[in-house]
């Protein structure tokens, strides 16, 4: 019994030691800030960087390095330049100090509706253009023909 708890304070003061003697451990926390993230919707995903880091509303602030950082409720997977180029609001770039906490409020309501609407024209603009190349074909077959 007592060569086991033995053991066992031992383990304990050698890993409080190794986890003291880590110079990054007290580094990164001093060099923490926070982001407190709300959205006008219940349910949407919010992202820190790429990675979600829950649905809203989040009760607590995401803690993270200092530094700039991307908040958003688009989802890293938005591949299409045309629909990310005209979603202003759906990624913010901010920046946050060590030690503070930033608000970053996000509007997912109206970000939607034009959402939708950038969806549609887009869409307009892929059936104009396919329009457009078959037409200068049929134009072409005619003129050769």
């Amino acid at each position: 019994m007592f060569f086991r708890s033995t053991i066992i304070l031992t383990i304990l003061l050698f890993s409080s030691i190794m986890s003291a003697s880590t110079p990054d451990s007290t580094e990164k926390i001093q060099e923490t800030g926070y982001i407190f993230i709300t959205c006008d919707s219940i349910g949407i995903p919010l992202f820190v960087d790429g990675v979600q880091v829950g649905v809203s509303p989040l009760r607590h602030p995401v803690p993270v390095l200092a530094g700039f950082h991307e908040i958003g409720y688009a989802p890293p997977e938005i591949k299409n330049d045309y629909v990310k180029a005209r979603l202003h609001q759906a990624i913010k770039r901010i920046y946050v100090p060590i030690g503070d906490t930033v608000n970053v409020p996000l509007y997912f309501d109206h970000e939607y509706t034009e959402f939708k609407a950038l969806r549609t024209e887009h869409k307009i603009t892929q059936y104009i253009g396919m329009m457009m190349v078959l037409s200068a074909l049929y134009l072409s077959w005619r003129i050769s023909g």
